[in-house]
């Protein structure tokens, strides 16, 4: 039919015309910005499913950054260990020195003085460690303050008077008055027996008798009368009725008097005799009951009357058990510039949490890395003493203990170091695989790209040509006219 109102040639070239104009810009599209599909539009399910993995390659990308810095925190921690094991190397050297007959208390002294410092040093790499404001090896909670050790409080507990004041009409016996909390400054301790024979002993935790009056096994003429007067004879006695573990000594306390400071050359009630016994810097004024020699017995008498014994510690180094043996009653005063009420505050180890991996659609997959607490009071060195030989014996098995634990704690490092390097590679291998398919689906074909490109710009121009054309047809209408 021929028509002038209705050109259907025409409309059909337009219609091919627009959609090869919008396969020309859908081809433009694609070469200008590289991706297959540059929204829904283009391919609804492959947009879906490539967005599901630039998901999992972010996470991927994030977990790896997790993992290293994971890393980063085990290998500091792992780090100050090894700096820790080299301290107690040194601990165990000197434990096999000091368990050596043939040193003198004086080398024993000097030693225990060094081992004190490693222990410390020891927790200051245990408290300082830290990365990402973890630290993995201080202990899991905060020290309590200890104000008994098993019957016996600490001394200011014990006391029925001010610190400074004299507490008048005590008895005197076997059982320990109080322990003295290590850290405690200038220590005074006075006693008046009243012209009785009562004296001040001060042992460690481990049984070492440190100051005071000797009881030596089987020889009654060295053996003090505090303690012959008490059945005290034998160093099972002295265990039984003194260093056990109802009053507050370790369960392996043997008693050992080879560092006893007993002040045998002179008596001075006001000052004494100075010496550095197990680390501290100690001045007896000596057994007034056993001196001729009197320098001072605080009443400006040539002999003892009323027997005064004072003992002053600049700074107790561990904690000391005050007892005052004899069988009558005596008047003490025990005074200090600082005795600490609990063990500082210090930074407290926690469970840390690295996440291993974290597809779409799942839960992130965890790894905790367990605190590892190589403080001193973990690794069991708060006990040890290497003032005496047997202390030093004893302190062998507490340091090999102290290595294995150390050792233990590395070797895990190290294991899950390697896990880390293990999931690192595999997350690595896992994005490029996903890259790869992820490129199969979003991104351009160029060699299909610009054939279409061509293909359409052809049709374009053939279309244009050919609407030219169409729009010409109504024109053979005025023919029929004429």
């Amino acid at each position: 039919m021929t028509s002038i109102h209705t050109n259907i040639t025409a409309l059909t070239g337009q219609q091919n015309q627009r959609k090869s104009q919008s396969d020309l810009s859908t081809a433009m599209e694609r070469l200008s910005s590289g991706l297959r599909i540059n929204s829904a539009k283009d391919d609804a399910a492959g947009l879906a499913i490539s967005n599901r993995m630039e998901t999992n390659l972010r996470a991927n990308d994030a977990v790896s950054k997790g993992l290293n810095d994971g890393i980063s925190l085990m290998q500091t921690a792992e780090g100050a260990l090894d700096g820790i094991n080299g301290l107690l190397q040194r601990g165990r050297q000197l434990a096999l020195q000091a368990a050596s007959d043939t040193l003198s208390s004086e080398d024993r002294s000097a030693i225990h003085n060094e081992f004190l410092q490693i222990v410390e040093e020891v927790d200051r790499i245990a408290m300082d460690t830290q990365a990402f404001e973890k630290h993995l090896l201080a202990p899991t909670s905060q020290r309590q303050e200890v104000t008994e050790l098993g019957n016996t409080k600490t001394i200011k507990n014990a006391l029925q008077v001010a610190k400074g004041a004299w507490d008048n009409g005590r008895s005197s016996g076997t059982d320990p008055i109080g322990f003295i909390p290590k850290g405690t400054t200038n220590l005074v301790i006075e006693i008046n027996s009243l012209g009785a024979d009562d004296d001040i002993q001060l042992f460690t935790r481990n049984g070492a008798h440190l100051v005071g009056t000797p009881m030596v096994e089987g020889d009654s003429n060295a053996t003090d009368a505090t303690w012959t007067a008490r059945g005290i004879t034998t160093e099972q006695d002295m265990k039984d009725d003194l260093l056990n573990e109802a009053n507050g000594f370790s369960d392996q306390v043997a008693y050992d008097g080879s560092s006893l400071f007993h002040n045998t050359s002179h008596y001075d009630a006001t000052g004494g005799a100075t010496r550095t016994v197990a680390g501290m810097e100690i001045t007896y004024s000596g057994d007034g009951d056993w001196h001729d020699n009197v320098i001072n017995d605080g009443n400006n008498s040539p002999y003892p009357s009323t027997a005064y014994e004072r003992v002053l510690i600049q700074e107790v180094k561990e904690p000391l058990f005050l007892a005052v043996t004899g069988s009558g009653s005596y008047d003490m005063m025990v005074d200090w510039d600082h005795m600490p009420d609990g063990p500082p505050k210090h930074p407290t180890s926690t469970p840390t949490d690295i996440v291993m991996s974290a597809n779409s659609g799942d839960k992130a997959n965890k790894l905790t890395i367990e605190p590892t607490p190589a403080d001193s009071q973990t690794l069991g060195l708060d006990e040890i003493s290497l003032s005496t030989g047997q202390g030093a014996s004893a302190a062998l098995g507490a340091l090999d203990d102290a290595l294995a634990k150390v050792d233990e704690y590395r070797s895990h490092y190290g294991a899950l170091n390697n896990r880390f390097d293990s999931a690192i590679d595999n997350l690595t291998q896992q994005s490029i695989s996903t890259e790869a398919a992820q490129s199969r689906i979003l991104d351009a074909d160029y060699a299909v790209e610009t054939a279409n490109m061509m293909k359409v710009q052809i049709l374009q121009q053939a279309g244009q040509s050919l609407l030219a054309q169409a729009n010409q047809l109504p024109q053979t209408a005025l023919t029929l006219l004429g």
